[in-house]
């Protein structure tokens, strides 16, 4: 995990770097070059000038909003962290984007075309993604949206955590669910063809969630759950996910209790190396008969009471008795599947399918589909063993599990869709 790669100091020279100042100033220099090129390779028309808005709406981000994400940096200077989330969303778009108008010029498109495209879907599929998330922790109850002292909601406040994107909390489904009806109209508006697009930028989708996963586990989210039994789990440190939401569970005791599948006994699932409770004799696998003098029955109740104060009992079902006192807590979480590198893989794997099977497409239409279908299933899979979605609907499913049955039956009616489209004209 490396959430924070480095800061960028808030002035240079005695001037400010955000807000207005020199990020502006090349950003609107950058921005009279887009538009310059437009104009000169297509004139100064409809096209071109829907460059404009977009770019306003980065530099608006940049006056408004970037001022506010300021904070104190190792040394004590203001910055702005650089995230390893956020430089991996960003290598995410340049690879996705490349791979994308390298397949359009093979087949005779204007890369430009997916140059426009990919700015307009990145900027819904971010705000999409962002919404998501941050709707999707209202529901669980982890999030609040922030509130002034007259009991009025923040706006300056609620702007700076939707932009907080950057050190995490996006939601792939959102990005989806926002930005390809947003490229659907803007290849209407533009009257190109949807279908043949579609099945372009299909492998990039792919691609740019598969580098956008490493992000999720430099940042440390997305986690899966606890994982005794693999030499390829992972242990990730204090200030990351797992760890925070283990603590609430007892880990900064040094014990992670977990029940037994086949008896119901409470039983030692882990014990940090060097711990306390280690040095003290606890060893994994021990039953639990008590704990600081109270009886469990469940590990929700045990790992309840491991979490209240620093000094703890354990009497184990065989009469050992093992009493420490937390000195420091545990370095390192208990060890976790890293869903965020199963999912890299599956999305990178399922990029090189899709396209190598772009040649051999019979109609217009089927990768985009494949890419509908393949992703919800691997997704509903993975959601089982991750750990940091709250399970709320129906038979303890998550959001994303829900969403993912939603995609699929759309799925469907795309491959009916495509079906009666007629055969390209190679077949």
């Amino acid at each position: 995990m490396q959430s924070t790669l480095f800061f960028i100091p808030a002035e240079l020279a005695g001037f400010p770097i955000f807000g207005v100042g020199w990020l502006l100033v090349a950003w609107i220099l950058l921005s009279l070059a887009i538009v310059a090129y437009a104009a000169r390779q297509q004139g100064w028309n409809r096209d071109t000038l829907s460059y404009i808005p977009y770019l306003a709406i980065v530099g608006l981000v940049i006056v408004f909003l970037l001022p506010n994400l300021v904070t104190a940096g190792p040394d004590g200077k203001p910055g702005i962290p650089v995230r390893g989330f956020g430089v991996m969303m960003m290598l995410a778009t340049i690879a996705g984007v490349g791979l994308a108008a390298y397949r359009a010029w093979q087949v005779g498109i204007d890369p430009e075309v997916i140059y426009s495209l990919a700015f307009c879907m990145f900027i819904a599929g971010i705000v999409g993604a962002r919404a998501f998330y941050i709707v999707q922790k209202l529901i669980e109850g982890k999030l609040e949206i922030p509130l002034t002292d007259s009991g009025m909601i923040d706006l300056k406040a609620t702007l700076v955590m939707l932009a907080s994107v950057t050190q995490g909390g996006l939601v792939v489904y959102g990005s989806v669910i926002a930005g390809v009806p947003a490229g659907i109209w803007y290849l209407r508006r533009r009257g190109l063809p949807i279908l043949p697009i579609a099945d372009i930028i299909a492998p990039s989708m792919a691609l740019g969630q598969a580098i956008g996963r490493i992000g999720c586990f430099l940042n440390g989210c997305c986690y899966g759950g606890v994982c005794l039994t693999a030499s390829y789990a992972m242990t990730f440190p204090p200030e990351s996910g797992p760890y925070l939401d283990q603590s609430a569970s007892g880990w900064r005791s040094g014990v992670w209790l977990m029940q037994d599948n086949g008896t119901g006994a409470v039983r030692v699932g882990y014990v940090a190396p060097g711990s306390d409770a280690e040095r003290q004799g606890m060893k994994a696998g021990a039953a639990v008969k008590r704990i600081d003098g109270v009886i469990v029955n469940s590990s929700a109740d045990a790992q309840k009471l491991l979490a209240a104060g620093s000094t703890h009992e354990i009497e184990t079902t065989g009469g050992t008795l093992i009493r420490w006192t937390v000195s420091q807590p545990p370095a390192r979480s208990v060890p976790v599947h890293p869903t965020q590198l199963y999912a890299a893989i599956d999305a990178g794997l399922l990029a090189l399918l899709l396209w190598a099977y772009f040649p051999y497409r019979r109609r217009d239409g089927e990768v985009f589909a494949l890419l509908v279908t393949l992703h919800p299933i691997s997704r509903f899979v993975l959601e089982a063993i991750r750990d940091d979605e709250d399970r709320l609907f129906g038979p303890g499913l998550t959001i994303s599990q829900l969403l993912s049955l939603a995609i699929l039956a759309l799925a469907c009616v795309l491959w009916w869709y495509v079906e009666r489209q007629p055969r390209l004209a190679s077949e």
